[in-house]
């Protein structure tokens, strides 16, 4: 087997434990390996940091679900919603799912309209506060946007929502699950295991020098891209058949332990 030489890690489910932390076992592995470190997050970058800066990450991280590859210093590549579809977007969504609420992400900012229980949930995953604004002054002059929100506690709705965006696939646009009750719009080029190749690319890794740490549906064509995918003991059973190992759960510190015994 090929010596690993970068490794990307979800976040939520996979790295942190239930409680939103990072273990001191975790911790110490990852800043002790010696080994590239990259977290991979449909977070914004602000809501990164403090997991960078507890980790000593000096490495390109992956934001936005791949829609923004930064360092501490820089941006290194970025790929927004084109802005007229996105505008078009939360017009409609707005008049066709009136009772869902949408939150817009920016580079700098998250804006809503109206908050409510769902939104003072996420505000507690996040060190970063919604800004309330009215969406159409918001959108009257061209904005860089990266995400798209929506939050939909039931689940059967869920679903049929998106059944009902599949058709944005032809518009250059992703619609993921990436929560229980989230389904986040971003642009076709935002995708974790795009991200996850030009990060190699650029480093000229190949394919079995990468190695990659996951728990759940959204994470399963970043486990693919790389040569050594290692599942969660907490992911559903389809997840854990594309894995070559299964490590421990994420309360179990299954990152620090997948690192010492399938890599190191």
């Amino acid at each position: 087997m090929s010596k690993i030489k970068h490794i990307f890690s979800d976040l939520d489910g996979t790295l942190l434990d239930d409680s939103g932390k990072i273990s001191l076992r975790t911790q110490a592995v990852v800043k002790s390996c010696g080994i590239p470190f990259t977290l991979v997050s449909a977070r914004t970058p602000q809501a990164m940091m403090a997991l960078i800066e507890e980790l000593s990450l000096y490495t390109p991280q992956i934001a936005f679900n791949g829609g923004l590859i930064f360092n501490r210093e820089q941006i290194l590549a970025q790929y927004p919603l084109d802005f007229p579809t996105a505008k078009q977007l939360i017009q409609k969504f707005k008049i066709q799912f009136p009772e869902i609420n949408l939150s817009i992400y920016t580079l700098e900012n998250w804006y809503i309209e109206r908050s409510d229980k769902d939104i003072e949930q996420e505000m507690q995953y996040t060190p970063q506060k919604p800004v309330l604004t009215d969406f159409e002054v918001l959108l009257a002059e061209p904005l860089k946007i990266f995400k798209i929100l929506l939050i939909i506690p039931d689940t059967r709705r869920l679903v049929e929502v998106q059944k009902n965006l599949k058709y944005l696939e032809k518009q250059n646009v992703i619609v993921q699950k990436t929560w229980e009750s989230y389904l986040e719009i971003t642009s076709i080029s935002a995708q974790k295991s795009y991200a996850i190749k030009k990060i190699a690319d650029d480093k000229h890794l190949k394919n079995s020098e990468l190695a990659a740490f996951g728990d759940n549906y959204n994470d399963l064509a970043m486990l693919k891209e790389v040569g050594l995918p290692i599942v969660m003991g907490n992911a559903p059973e389809e997840i854990k058949k594309i894995g070559k190992f299964v490590t421990k759960s994420n309360e179990e510190d299954g990152v620090a332990v997948g690192i010492e015994h399938y890599i190191l």
